[in-house]
C-alpha cells in the first residue's frame, strides 16, 4: 500500500483538527458575561474567556496558576475520576459562578485546591489549601451552597464546608460535617466507581434549595475483594507500584449504598439522617432536591428493569414513592428533570422523562398531598429528547434538544407547558449537531453546531430578535486545517436495511482519493464501535477528521462506520437488539455493511480488516473469530473478551447475571470461538497494563486461549497507560504500529 501522507502525530494529537470549540459554556447568574473554556493554542491547557453579551466583547477571564498545566500533581482518586469524565484537558477545567444573582464571583478547582476570583478578569487568590487539613488527597467537587455562603467538598472520603469569603492573607479553615467512612474505607460524598463510569453520576452530595442541609450517599465497598494491578512499567517499588480497586465483577457483590442528610453546622457536630431503604441491591442513579424541601431520588434495581422516584421529607422522615416504572428491555438512567412552579398549598411541578413509548420524552407532573400525577406529555415522536435546555415559564415556552427531525443530528426546539399536543417546533436550521446553552431568563442562548463539512462554530443569539444571530463567538483558527485541507475529506453518509428487512441502519464510507488509487474496488477497514450509549455515523464534524480514518484513506484504504443495533439514539427497541446477546447482531450488522460495499464494487472481498476500542475491541475481536469468512484482520484495543470479567451496572443492563444467564454470556466470550480463526487471519491486540476499567486481564484471558488453539496473535503494550492512551508519545507510536500492521497484512 502507498506511504501515509498523513502524519502519525497528526493522528494522535488532541483535539483533532478544528476541533478546538469553546467547553463548558455558562451564563453568569445576572446573564451579561458568557464565559466557557478554551485553548487558544489548539491543545489540551485551557483557560477561561468571557464575552459580554452586549457588548460582545472578549476577553481572557483566568488562566491557571502555577503548575496547573499537569496531571502530575493529582491524587488517584482525582486522575480516575478523570478517567471516569474522559477528560483530557489540563489547565481550568471547570469553574463554578456564585449562585447569588448578582454577584460576579467564581470559583476555579485547581490541582486539589480552591482559588476565587472576585469578579472576571481578577487576580486569583487561593481560598482553600489542601495541605492545610493534613490529608494527602485535594478537594474533589466543591459546590457552592444556594445562598453562596459556603464552598462544600471532598477531601480523602470525607465532606468538608468552608467559608465562601477570601481570608485576607491566609486561606479558608476547612470544618468537617461527616465522620465515620474514611477510618472504615467507606466514603461519604463521593459516586462509586460503577456510578460514575455506568450511570454518568459524579456527583456523591447535594445542597438543599435553603442551604441548611447536605444530603450525601455513603458507599461501603469492603466486602468487594481487592483486584491489584501493578505498574509493572515503573521504577518504583512496593505501595508506589501498584494500585489495588474493589471492582464489582457481573454476578459478584456490588458497594453497599446509603444516602443520609447532614444538617450543616460548623460549630457543632451533629449525626446524619438516613434514608430508610427498603431494597438492598440497586443503584441510586439521580438525586435532586424538590421545590418544597424535600429530597427526591431515582433508584434502579440491580438489572435496571424497574426505576423509582422516591421523595424523602424532613418532617417526616418518610419515604415515599411517586412514581414506578418498568421495562422488559432496560431503563436508561437520564438528567432530564427540571423543577417547575411551587403553590401556596404545598403543591409543585416538575418534569420528568421516561421511555414509555420506546424513546426518551418529556412529562409535565404535579405533586400534591405526597402523590405524583402526569399532567400531560410534553413531547412526542420517534426520537429521543436529550437535554432540557431552558424553562420560560413567563412565556410558557420549554426548550429542549433532541433528534426528533433526524436520527443522526441533534437540534433545539420549543413547546409549550400548558397545552395538550401542542406544536413541537424546531428552532436550529443548520444541519447537524446543536449543543445550546440558554440564560436563566431564557433571552440570550449560545449555539455551538458543527456537520461533517464544518468545524464547530459557536454563536450567540437574542430569543426576542427571532431568533437570528447577533454575533459569532467562534470559528476555527486552526493552522492545521490549511495545511490538512487536500488530505482530509468527508465521508458520505448513507442508509441500508437490515439483513432481515425490518430495520434501517446508518453508514459512513470514507473513500481513497480516485485520482491517485483508481476508482475501486479497495481494502477496507471497518472502524467499529458498536456498543450502548454510543453513536459514531453523525452529521458531526468530528467524525470527518476522525484522523485515523483519513490516514487509512491516504494509504488506499475504504473505511467504513456502521452504527449496529444495539447502539443509541435510535430507540429502546434498537438497542434492546442486544439485550442478552451481545456480540451476536452487532456481527451481523457490520457483516452487511461489508456486503453492500462489496455489492456496489467499493470493497474488496477477502481484504476486509476491523479495529476498535474498548466495546469496539471487543466487535474487532469477536467479529475475526466469528465471522472469519468477512473479517482478515482485526486491531482489537482494550477489548473486552468475556462479560464476565466486566462490572456489575453495564454488563447486567444488558446480559443479566453469569447466574441467570450462562448460555448468553458463553455466546458472547470471545475465547470460545478462537478455534474458528483460520491461517492467515491476523490479530493485533493492544493494551495499557494499568488499565483500571478493561482490565489487561481480558487481553491475558484471550491470549490463554489462542495459545491453546495454536492460533497466532500479536501484541502491543502501554505500561503506563490506563483504558484510554494519554501520553502522546504512546498515542503516535501507537498509531505508527497499526498502520504499519494494516499495510503489511491487509
Amino acid at each position: 500500500m502507498a506511504a501515509p501522507t498523513i502524519a502519525f502525530e497528526d493522528v494522535a494529537r488532541m483535539p483533532a483538527p478544528g476541533s478546538n470549540a469553546p467547553t463548558n459554556l455558562q451564563f453568569s447568574p445576572n446573564g451579561r458575561l458568557l464565559a466557557y473554556l478554551h485553548s487558544s493554542s489548539n491543545e489540551l491547557t485551557q483557560q477561561l474567556y468571557g464575552v459580554n453579551v452586549d457588548t460582545h466583547q472578549v476577553a481572557l477571564v483566568a488562566r491557571p496558576p502555577g503548575s496547573g498545566n499537569t496531571e502530575n500533581n493529582l491524587s488517584l482518586e482525582e486522575k480516575l475520576r478523570r478517567e471516569r469524565q474522559r477528560q483530557m484537558g489540563v489547565g481550568i477545567t471547570s469553574y463554578l459562578w456564585c449562585p447569588t444573582p448578582q454577584s460576579t464571583r467564581i470559583l476555579y478547582p485547581l490541582q486539589g485546591n480552591l482559588y476565587l476570583q472576585e469578579h472576571p478578569g481578577a487576580e486569583l487568590t487561593l481560598l482553600f489549601d489542601k495541605a492545610s487539613t493534613g490529608a494527602k488527597g485535594g478537594a474533589i467537587d466543591p459546590q457552592y451552597s444556594p445562598d453562596g455562603r459556603y464552598i462544600a467538598f471532598v477531601q480523602e472520603n470525607e465532606i468538608y464546608v468552608i467559608a465562601a469569603d477570601p481570608v485576607v492573607g491566609g486561606t479558608q479553615h476547612a470544618t468537617q460535617i461527616t465522620f465515620g467512612a474514611r477510618e472504615a474505607g467507606k466514603s461519604h460524598g463521593l459516586a462509586c466507581f460503577v456510578t460514575q463510569e455506568e450511570l454518568s453520576r459524579f456527583r456523591g452530595f447535594w445542597w438543599s434549595p435553603d442551604s441548611s442541609r447536605i444530603a450525601f450517599e455513603e458507599i461501603d465497598d469492603t466486602h468487594i475483594p481487592e483486584f491489584r494491578i501493578m505498574h509493572s512499567g515503573s521504577a518504583e517499588l512496593g505501595e508506589n507500584a501498584q494500585e489495588d480497586h474493589r471492582y464489582p465483577f457481573a454476578g459478584e457483590a456490588n458497594p453497599r449504598r446509603r444516602l443520609a442528610i447532614q444538617t450543616v453546622n460548623l460549630s457543632e457536630r451533629q449525626a446524619p439522617v438516613y434514608v430508610p431503604f427498603t431494597a438492598e441491591d440497586f443503584y441510586i442513579s439521580r438525586v435532586h432536591w424538590f421545590l418544597d424541601g424535600s429530597l427526591g431520588i431515582e433508584t434502579l434495581n440491580r438489572l435496571q428493569t424497574e426505576v423509582e422516584l422516591l421523595r424523602w421529607h424532613p418532617a417526616t422522615q418518610a419515604l415515599t414513592q411517586l412514581i414506578h416504572e418498568s421495562s422488559p428491555i432496560w431503563l436508561n438512567a437520564h438528567y432530564l428533570y427540571r423543577n417547575l412552579e411551587s403553590r401556596a398549598d404545598g403543591s409543585f411541578t416538575f418534569i420528568w422523562a421516561s421511555e414509555r413509548t420506546g424513546y426518551m420524552h418529556l412529562y409535565l407532573y404535579e405533586c400534591a398531598h405526597g402523590v405524583a400525577t402526569c399532567v400531560r406529555p410534553l413531547t412526542r415522536g420517534d426520537g429521543n429528547v436529550e437535554s432540557i435546555d431552558g424553562v420560560d415559564l413567563e412565556h410558557d415556552v420549554l426548550y429542549f434538544s433532541g433528534n426528533l427531525t433526524n436520527p443522526i443530528e441533534r437540534h433545539l426546539f420549543k413547546t409549550s407547558l400548558s397545552t395538550d399536543n401542542a406544536p413541537i417546533t424546531q428552532v436550529t436550521t443548520i444541519p447537524g449537531i446543536h449543543n445550546v446553552v440558554l440564560d436563566s431568563a431564557c433571552s440570550t442562548y449560545v449555539d455551538v453546531y458543527h456537520n461533517l463539512t464544518t468545524p464547530p462554530t459557536a454563536v450567540l443569539y437574542k430569543v426576542s430578535a427571532a431568533d437570528s444571530a447577533v454575533h459569532t463567538i467562534h470559528t476555527t483558527s486552526d493552522p492545521r486545517l490549511a495545511q490538512l485541507q487536500d488530505r482530509i475529506e468527508a465521508p458520505k453518509t448513507f442508509s441500508f436495511p437490515t439483513r432481515d428487512g425490518t430495520t434501517t441502519l446508518y453508514g459512513a464510507l470514507y473513500t481513497p482519493d480516485a485520482t491517485k488509487f483508481g476508482p475501486g474496488p479497495y481494502p477496507t477497514m471497518v472502524n467499529v464501535y458498536g456498543g450502548p450509549h454510543v453513536m459514531r455515523v453523525q452529521n458531526a464534524w468530528n467524525v470527518t477528521v476522525d484522523m485515523r480514518a483519513q490516514l487509512f484513506r491516504s494509504m488506499g484504504y475504504a473505511v467504513l462506520k456502521v452504527d449496529n443495533r444495539g447502539t443509541f439514539r435510535r430507540g429502546l427497541q434498537f438497542e434492546g437488539a442486544i439485550k442478552h446477546a451481545m456480540g451476536t447482531v452487532e456481527i451481523s450488522d457490520q457483516e452487511d455493511g461489508v456486503r453492500k460495499l462489496v455489492q456496489d464494487g467499493v470493497t474488496i472481498p477477502g481484504r476486509v480488516g476491523i479495529i476498535g476500542w474498548s466495546y469496539g475491541g471487543y466487535m474487532s475481536a469477536i467479529s475475526l473469530v466469528k465471522a472469519p469468512d468477512t473479517f482478515k484482520l482485526a486491531v482489537a484495543g482494550a477489548p473486552v473478551t468475556s462479560w464476565d470479567g466486566y462490572d456489575t451496572c453495564y454488563t447486567e443492563r444488558y446480559m443479566s447475571t453469569p447466574q441467570l444467564n450462562p448460555d448468553g454470556y458463553a455466546r458472547g466470550n470471545v475465547m470460545n470461538f478462537v478455534q474458528h480463526m483460520q491461517p492467515g487471519q491476523k490479530l493485533l491486540l493492544i493494551h495499557g497494563l494499568i488499565d483500571e476499567n478493561v482490565h489487561f486481564r481480558h487481553t491475558a484471558r484471550l491470549i490463554n486461549a489462542l495459545i491453546s488453539a495454536r492460533k497466532h496473535y500479536d501484541l502491543l503494550l502501554f505500561p503506563k497507560e490506563r483504558h484510554s492512551p494519554r501520553h502522546l508519545e504512546d498515542r503516535i507510536y501507537m498509531e505508527q504500529r497499526i498502520a504499519e500492521y494494516v499495510a503489511e497484512h491487509l
